[in-house]
Parts: structure tokens; sequence; C-alpha cells
């Protein structure tokens, strides 16, 4: 996966990935707390810009909880 790449989730429907981070902690640290329910190789987090507008970054799944 890589940033620009769209994806379809559970919960958003399609989202292009804006960010790509080693761990979840960092992701998290960066604001993307929402999950996704992506079913793949890597974790989706959302981030909120305001009502309307959000951001996606991936996590590769091995190292989500570090």
């Amino acid at each position: 996966m890589k940033i620009g790449d769209s994806v379809y989730t559970f919960r958003f429907c399609t989202v292009r990935i804006k960010a790509i981070f080693e761990n979840e902690a960092e992701a998290r640290a960066a604001g993307f707390c929402e999950p996704t329910y992506y079913e793949g190789d890597h974790t989706i987090l959302g981030k909120s810009l305001d009502t309307y507008h959000m951001e996606f970054a991936a996590v590769p799944k091995g190292a989500s909880h570090e």
C-alpha cells in the first residue's frame, strides 16, 4: 500500500490513503483514531478534519500494536 491508493472499508466505503505509519501508536498520535473495519494486510484509521471531511492512514498489520 502507498499514499494515494484507494481502498474499500466497511465503515466509510472507498477512501484514499493520505499517510502511512510504521505502527498504530504513531498514527494515533497524529490524530488517526477512527476505525474503518478494513479487511486486508493493513489497519486503516481515519482522522476527522471537520464535520464533512476525513483523512485516512494505513498501518501494516504486523506493526499495529507497537
